[in-house]
């Protein structure tokens, strides 16, 4: 081979080497970054603060209700107004200075069938000693008068609550439910519905410790053995 033709060859060989060289280094190079996007910036949350209580406020006597109970034990219970079956109305702030003892009821719940009798005759045994005030919910007041006159049950004060008012202010949701309440009107002792005598006849002698069952044995110890 010629020397023309040797240098050609290497020549050639060269600008090759060169040329493999940069794109290698191009493709070995480190890429172009990716803009990037600061994260947002979310506000910051309030920081809720509870309010210390004040040691010189006077308790209130406003009922708070409660998911579960309603009207709670220890609060005083709202005053009830209604129109009783027989047309007359009844409001409990009449009657503020003598226990009493308030049940929400309807006509389509089982245990009122048997609980409105027991109730009628522990009421005429508390004659003077208690007033005792039923309320119906929802109902109009034709189908409460037939319900309690074939239970029988016409000695005590019927109220009618046609449109929840106040079964809503005492959250007095789950019926039939009981309440006793002090002189004072505030509430001793919640019975909803299903429980023994024997809870009943211990809610009504939280309020009128005299209150004794007829037929019921007396203690030998009490005041009344001794007579």
């Amino acid at each position: 081979m010629r020397l023309p033709d040797v240098l050609g060859v290497l020549g050639a060989l060269v600008v090759g080497g060169l040329l493999m060289v940069f794109l290698l280094a191009s493709a070995l190079g480190e890429q172009p970054a990716l803009p990037t996007q600061p994260p947002p910036t979310l506000p910051p949350l309030p920081t809720l603060v509870a309010a210390s209580p004040d040691p010189t406020a006077a308790p209130s006597d406003a009922p708070t209700p409660t998911v579960a109970t309603g009207v709670g034990i220890g609060q005083r219970a709202p005053a009830i107004e209604v129109q009783l079956l027989d047309g007359s109305v009844m409001n409990t702030e009449d009657f503020r200075g003598q226990p009493m003892w308030i049940n929400f009821m309807a006509t389509w719940c089982p245990q009122c069938v048997d609980e409105l009798p027991m109730m009628r005759r522990y009421a005429r045994q508390l004659d003077g000693l208690m007033t005792v005030l039923v309320v119906d919910v929802g109902e109009d007041p034709d189908t409460v008068q037939a319900f309690m006159e074939a239970l029988e049950v016409t000695n005590l004060p019927t109220g009618v609550d046609e449109d929840g008012s106040v079964q809503a202010q005492w959250g007095a949701y789950a019926l039939p439910v009981h309440f006793w309440l002090d002189e004072e009107g505030i509430v001793r002792e919640i019975v909803y519905g299903g429980a023994p005598p024997e809870i009943f006849i211990e809610a009504i002698t939280a309020v009128v410790p005299e209150f004794v069952v007829e037929g019921t044995p007396v203690p030998v110890d009490s005041p009344e053995a001794e007579e």
